[in-house]
């Protein structure tokens, strides 16, 4: 079976993801899930981070899968983890590139949730440009209201539990400009989060139409990793058991 790349989105902690974490690997798919340096509090100099920081993190732990274990992966990303997959995978880490020259392993899919896709030249700044949802002070990228932005539909005690725990990431991402963009030589899924307050479901469908992604819904908000998580567990499932 694939390995399950997991790429998250910003301002939380990695743990916010281990349940769903533990679901995938309960489905019988191993998971890794790649660090990002825009988001390492415990390192002073953070905020000079960036996308491509976070990229070269998702890319050493999808090398040392594929080109070591022979392994083939399943890149999920979630929010800012679709700009950072798009960033960390070239052409000759693809299942295809290397099943032609008789190699083992190779990424074979992405699975976006809610994630951003953007083209070459492309930032965040450029596209998104300032949002009433995020202030930026001292190199710090912060959201406002997770609660209502991020946990919408998630259970209130739980909801509360992670907006609380929120930190902030390195502004720095904002500015990186897209160069590599993988979704254009990967093939895609992407599955749109009906009831999400912090990338608008229109704004999902652009992002997958850009992509080419085969397109899937889920009745849920923004992190429906948590709200839905058995039903967007499904959904990994069976794109990843169709992607050897």
């Amino acid at each position: 079976r694939p390995t399950i790349v997991l790429l998250q989105g910003a301002f939380q902690l990695p743990e916010v993801y281990h349940a769903f974490v533990k679901l995938i690997e309960a489905h019988g798919f191993p998971v890794t899930q790649a660090p990002y340096p825009s988001l390492n509090q415990a390192d002073l100099d953070f905020i000079s981070k960036d996308l491509n920081d976070d990229a070269a993190s998702a890319e050493a732990c999808i090398r040392t899968l594929v080109e070591e274990e022979g392994k083939t992966v399943v890149v999920v990303m979630h929010s800012y983890g679709g700009l950072v997959g798009a960033e960390a995978v070239s052409e000759a880490l693809t299942l295809k590139h290397r099943k032609a020259r008789g190699l083992p392993g190779g990424v074979a899919h992405f699975f976006f949730l809610a994630a951003f896709v953007m083209d070459k030249g492309q930032s965040v700044a450029k596209t998104v440009g300032p949002s009433p949802d995020h202030d930026i002070v001292d190199g710090r990228f912060i959201m406002r209201d997770p609660l209502a932005k991020m946990y919408n539909d998630v259970a209130r005690v739980e909801a509360q539990y992670w907006a609380a725990r929120v930190i902030s990431q390195s502004a720095a991402v904002m500015d990186t400009q897209m160069e590599i963009c993988a979704w254009k030589y990967v093939p895609s899924t992407y599955v749109v989060c009906t009831k999400d307050e912090a990338v608008r479901p229109a704004v999902q469908e652009m992002f997958a139409g850009l992509a080419g992604s085969a397109v899937m819904r889920v009745v849920g908000g923004h992190s429906a990793f948590l709200s839905k998580a058995e039903e967007v567990v499904g959904l990994v499932g069976e794109v990843a058991s169709q992607s050897f």
